[in-house]
């Protein structure tokens, strides 16, 4: 293999990695922030505050679990912790948390660089929980969509995940699954996907390191292989593809808040 060749496929490799590893879970973290967020800034100016609390409970307990157990992972030291709680405006000059509906505090060794480096993890964790939780969720209640999802994921195509998703047995059951499985996805979207300043701010403290880490694996690769990009298209786009599927679940939540919020 020539110099020029290994260049060449070195520098395909890093931008392989920074694609999959760096620009596309920003867009999609990005994308549910935004959307999110919007849906809790509405609920909360037209039903008060803590109606993100009841109409969104059990995605910020999911919320806050996936940044603990980021952070546990990465070895760092928990200092305070509250999975949910109601926001307490009138308490803001003494309470730093006065307005948070639930926190993960820690400390990290500043000169380890895997501890370091999980900070931008824990920042985005709740991106990954949450998604993790709603496909669990789908698989347990609504199987036939789940399937359709991960048909969708493999092969994109519209016919994949507009196939019937009915489900065998009783009507009366499945509807009533239906239902709370539209209850427990929209809990989850409505307290879950916004990533705070703070978290924002924790994944900024270890990007620095993470971005090191996807320069080294994109140079390995480049150089121990030809077939990464390949493998990476068939092993990650997948995933891409089905987190846009998450992406559309929070835009039609949002919707339908705004449709709820609109004469208000």
């Amino acid at each position: 293999m020539s110099f020029s060749t290994l260049g060449q496929q070195i520098l395909i490799s890093l931008l392989t990695v920074f694609f999959y590893g760096l620009a596309l879970p920003l867009l999609f973290s990005w994308a549910l922030t935004i959307i999110n967020r919007n849906t809790k800034q509405r609920l909360a100016t037209y039903y008060g505050m803590n109606a993100q609390v009841y109409l969104g409970f059990l995605g910020i307990i999911v919320h806050e679990s996936s940044h603990l157990l980021m952070a546990l992972l990465f070895g760092h030291k928990i200092t305070g912790l509250r999975l949910i709680k109601f926001a307490h405006p009138e308490n803001q000059g003494s309470d730093p948390e006065a307005l948070t509906l639930g926190y993960v505090n820690h400390r990290w060794n500043s000169g380890n660089s895997y501890q370091t480096m999980g900070n931008f993890f824990i920042g985005f964790a709740p991106i990954i929980g949450v998604s993790a939780v709603i496909f669990g969720i789908t698989a347990w209640l609504w199987p036939t969509m789940f399937h359709n999802w991960v048909m969708f994921a493999i092969h994109p195509t519209l016919s994949n995940l507009f196939q019937p998703a009915t489900s065998d047995g009783n009507l009366l059951v499945n509807t009533v699954r239906w239902i709370i499985w539209a209850i427990l996805v929209t809990n989850l979207s409505v307290g879950g996907f916004d990533l705070s300043s703070a978290d924002l701010r924790n994944s900024g403290a270890g990007v620095s390191s993470y971005i090191v880490l996807l320069g080294l694996i994109g140079l390995s690769a480049g150089v121990l292989t030809s077939s990464f990009t390949e493998w990476s298209r068939a092993h990650l786009v997948p995933v891409f593809f089905a987190l846009s599927l998450v992406v559309v679940l929070s835009a039609v939540v949002n919707l339908v808040t705004r449709w709820l919020t609109k004469d208000k």
